[in-house]
């Protein structure tokens, strides 16, 4: 899972990147992406706290590994990375270096099949 937070369309988008790659650092990515994606549209401070409690992470560790520079240079890179590769918008799903298009389980399955296929060659 790369961040790849909208700046210019979502204000809130990089505190959320940023909150989710702190919970991570304590074992919590994913709690907390499931729940900011609950609230994404009222990714407030105080509700990204909420969640960030709610989950029981230590507060203070979190706030210190959401400010830090670690986490801002994994978006900047992250977000660099998503750009040389074109990604436009989120989620963006690869299979095999491809953009999937079709992110329907049948499309991700058809992908999928075709890119075993090729190797299998």
């Amino acid at each position: 899972m790369k961040q790849f937070p909208l700046r210019q369309i979502h204000p809130n988008a990089e505190p959320a990147a940023e909150a989710a790659l702190a919970a991570g650092k304590q074992g919590k990515f994913w709690e907390m992406h499931d729940e900011l994606y609950k609230n994404g549209r009222n990714l407030t401070p105080e509700t990204i706290k909420g969640i960030a409690e709610k989950i029981g992470l230590d507060m203070k560790k979190f706030e210190a590994d959401r400010q830090s520079d670690d986490v801002k240079k994994q978006i900047d890179a992250e977000l660099a990375l998503g750009q040389q590769v074109d990604v436009r918008g989120t989620p963006s799903i690869f299979v095999n270096g491809k953009v999937l298009q079709n992110r329907s389980v049948d499309g991700i399955k058809a992908q999928v099949d075709e890119e075993l296929k090729k190797a299998k060659g």
